[in-house]
């Protein structure tokens, strides 16, 4: 037996020395999926780790000192008070994309006061964070995913059963699938799609590397997936509903301007925590 401070402390170091930003976060969510307690538990003065607790807690560490994101370590995440499962093939929910969930939700309690469905469509679903959530928050609403990856799309069903969320779900490219949808039939498209220009991904964090390519590579200026959508799924939208995309900062007054040539108005750009733009919405009007 081990005392288990003593070990939390190494194996902290051990993840700072490894260039980890918040080792000591890493280390006790580790500590915690494996010994299911709290840490002020396993830091009382007398919690000793048992042998196969160490062995098991120390192939976690080695895991996360290689660079393996904590997410799929831990094999969930949470995301708007929800749990998601995530693992490699799939993009790791982030708190950045609740800026354009939360951009819709005033939208869409407005539409529930005068309608009993509501039509929603997430593009480039991903885990479904997005469109599973939405479909949490309003269960009267008819909630469509399309996800091309064949990697994401068992977290993408798995986390619909586990929240209960009874959504559609399309294994398909949004540019192959747009004639699925009738127009002017939805009163929501939201999408977090790839918006990273690909000259900038061998610049990103090691555990970003991890995550898959097609679902952060948007082009050689990172727009093409935010092209596509406004240029193939704007007819689709109801006169009076909502477009809404995550983006990076430096893509938000060419969306705009994308979307007020193709008839959206009332657009509004949304920040995240940290005063960049992340997420745009507009609603359309022609």
């Amino acid at each position: 037996m081990t005392d288990a401070k003593a070990l939390f402390t190494r194996w902290q170091n051990e993840l700072n020395s490894s260039g980890i930003d918040d080792a000591e976060f890493d280390c006790t969510l580790l500590f915690q999926e494996v010994l299911g307690v709290s840490k002020s538990e396993f830091f009382s003065a007398d919690y000793k780790l048992s042998e196969d607790k160490a062995y098991k807690i120390n192939g976690l560490i080695e895991r996360r000192k290689k660079g393996e994101p904590l997410q799929y370590i831990l094999g969930c995440w949470e995301f708007y008070s929800r749990k998601f499962f995530v693992g490699e093939g799939v993009l790791i929910p982030r708190d950045d994309t609740e800026v354009v969930l939360r951009a819709t939700l005033p939208h869409l309690d407005k539409l529930t006061k005068h309608s009993e469905e509501i039509k929603i469509l997430d593009l480039c679903s991903g885990s479904g964070i997005l469109g599973i959530t939405l479909k949490c928050e309003y269960r009267n609403a008819e909630v469509t995913a399309v996800e091309i990856s064949e990697k994401a799309l068992p977290y993408l069903l798995k986390n619909a059963e586990h929240n209960n969320a009874d959504i559609k779900v399309i294994n398909e490219s949004l540019y192959d699938c747009a004639h699925k949808f009738e127009n002017n039939s939805l009163d929501l498209i939201i999408s977090n799609p790839p918006y990273i220009k690909k000259s900038d991904l061998c610049t990103l964090q090691t555990e970003v590397l991890r995550e898959p390519t097609l679902a952060l590579d948007g082009g050689e200026d990172g727009c093409d997936f935010l092209r596509g959508i406004v240029s193939l799924y704007t007819d689709k939208i109801k006169i009076g509903g909502m477009l809404a995309l995550e983006l990076d900062s430096q893509q938000a007054q060419y969306t705009k301007a994308l979307m007020e040539q193709k008839g959206f108005e009332s657009i509004e750009i949304f920040d995240d925590l940290g005063g960049i733009h992340r997420a745009i919405t507009g609603i359309r009007a022609k």
